[in-house]
């Protein structure tokens, strides 16, 4: 009897080997993959001693064909075979929602320039969790798009009902210029990210105790050379602000000529402004210019727009105040 148990037992710890080994080396169905990154090597084989076959350019679609450990062996359009790092491809949902998102930033009004701080991963979505794209070096220059701000838990307050929670990111839309890749889209943190501001906001941005969060050329004006000088809009927050906006406060800064030097044209605040602000830039130094933005107000949103003609802003929807704050 105890021979037999023992048989019994070899017999079905074989069978449990066998049918692991046949899960993990079986061929599986061909599933569509995309190479996640410039110049992913295809090797001929899984041992430590390999050849490479060729490499794949970033996004090129193969076919996964079978799973080994960490290596895939995958098929390309050509019908070269090979394996690769199963780290180094983006599955057909992940590339699906990236090409959402390409086609999604290249309409979208830029709303500030800046770099990457760190090396950073571009997600599908905001969130830490979310499926990864592609990393950004440190340095990669970025075009910011939309702004969202993600919370983690939290309680609501009992005189607000809002939402009470110091566990909460922000993240930006970008397009990231990726080294030998190009331009790539994702959510990347913000806290990974610094502006890359022109010279006179930046002095601005110290002097007033502002974080900027978007700035746009709205006009230019003709300087003592015959040249012009760009002028801004720019939208902003600061420390302590506490409500659920992109922004609360506006600035537009113009060139004096006479003095040689920017100064503060129009001042909004205790605005809630929600990104993107939409531009029309004058079409001539001094002519009229136009921005709108979705501003939040007592629960409601409502759409505010504002033209600016030389150095005076006006509100100019319908109930709006008429001329903004000059200084």
């Amino acid at each position: 009897m105890r021979r037999i148990f023992v048989v019994a037992f070899v017999v079905g710890s074989l069978i449990a080997v066998s049918i692991r080994l046949y899960r993990t080396h079986q061929p599986s169905a061909m599933a569509e993959a995309y190479a996640g990154s410039e110049g992913v090597t295809v090797w001929n084989s899984t041992a430590e001693v390999r050849m490479p076959i060729t490499t794949l350019a970033y996004g090129q679609p193969v076919q996964i064909d079978q799973r080994s450990g960490n290596m895939e062996l995958i098929e390309t359009a050509t019908k070269i075979r090979g394996w690769v790092s199963a780290d180094s491809l983006l599955d057909a949902a992940v590339w699906r929602d990236e090409s959402q998102l390409d086609g999604m930033t290249k309409v979208l009004p830029i709303q500030a320039r800046g770099f990457t701080r760190v090396p950073s991963n571009l997600h599908t979505r905001p969130g830490r969790q979310e499926p990864v794209i592609a990393e950004a070096l440190a340095q990669a220059p970025v075009l910011l798009l939309q702004r969202k701000v993600v919370t983690y838990g939290g309680a609501k307050s009992a005189e607000s009902g809002a939402e009470q929670n110091e566990n909460a990111e922000d993240w930006w839309l970008v397009r990231a210029q990726l080294r030998n890749v190009g331009e790539v889209s994702g959510w990347v943190l913000g806290r990974f990210v610094d502006l890359d501001l022109p010279s006179p906001l930046a002095g601005y941005q110290s002097s007033e105790d502002m974080k900027i969060v978007s700035w746009y050329e709205i006009s230019r004006a003709v300087d003592a050379s015959g040249g012009t000088k760009p002028e801004y809009l720019v939208a902003g927050t600061r420390d302590g602000d506490g409500r659920p906006c992109d922004f609360t406060l506006l600035r537009v800064y113009t060139w004096s000529d006479s003095r040689q030097r920017y100064e503060t044209a129009f001042v909004e605040g205790g605005v809630c402004g929600n990104l993107p602000v939409q531009v029309t830039p004058a079409r001539m130094p001094g002519g009229d210019a136009y921005f709108r933005f979705q501003n939040k107000d007592a629960g409601r949103a409502e759409m505010r727009e504002y033209k600016m003609q030389l150095t005076t802003v006006r509100r100019i929807d319908r109930g709006g105040p008429g001329e903004g704050s000059r200084r």
